[in-house]
């Protein structure tokens, strides 16, 4: 009997740039040595908005991402611009959950002009493929490491994102290796 390796399918939800989402999926296959697959844009879950706050729940975002699974194994990866919120969080960055085997990454605080400051392209790809490669992390049964430079660091602000390596650190990429 063989075992079937899980997949990851990248969501684009709602008005993302396709190029970003196209060379983010194109580059997190060979990390996690898994085939990669873009499903065809959905909107942000209307049920997800809080008016109030004018922001998206996540937890209800990735409900719906779990729906968009074809199998218990496919691990979901949904990138938006939208702005994300936990009941006791203002902002989130991103966000998972490992028992749905779904997380969500959004480029509204990747952005510079989210901080006051000059537009810069260059920026929003090495942010997003970090963050992006950490949730898929938990995904695979990784945990928080305490290497600042490992890909895997929790960063709680963008100067840690950028500080932090692209790519795993010794012992997360053993842990990875085990898991995968």
């Amino acid at each position: 009997m063989s075992l079937l390796k899980s997949k990851i399918v990248v969501v684009p939800l709602g008005d993302v740039d396709l190029m970003l989402v196209n060379r983010l999926a194109s580059e997190l296959g060979p990390v996690f040595n898994r085939s990669v697959d873009i499903l065809k844009g959905v909107k942000m879950p209307k049920e997800a908005y809080n008016v109030i706050r004018n922001q998206f729940y996540a937890t209800i975002t990735l409900t719906k991402l779990e729906r968009l699974k074809a199998n218990s194994r496919e691990k979901v990866i949904g990138i938006c611009e939208e702005d994300l919120y936990l009941p006791d969080e203002r902002n989130i960055l991103a966000y998972c959950d490992s028992l749905s085997g779904t997380s969500i990454v959004s480029l509204y605080e990747i952005r510079q002009e989210f901080y006051g400051l000059p537009e810069d392209d260059k920026k929003i790809f090495p942010r997003l493929y970090k963050e992006s490669v950490h949730q898929l992390g938990h995904l695979f049964d990784l945990t928080d490491c305490r290497n600042p430079k490992c890909v895997n660091y929790y960063s709680q602000m963008m100067p840690d994102i950028d500080n932090k390596s692209e790519k795993f650190c010794d012992i997360c990429r053993r842990q990875l290796t085990g898991a995968i």
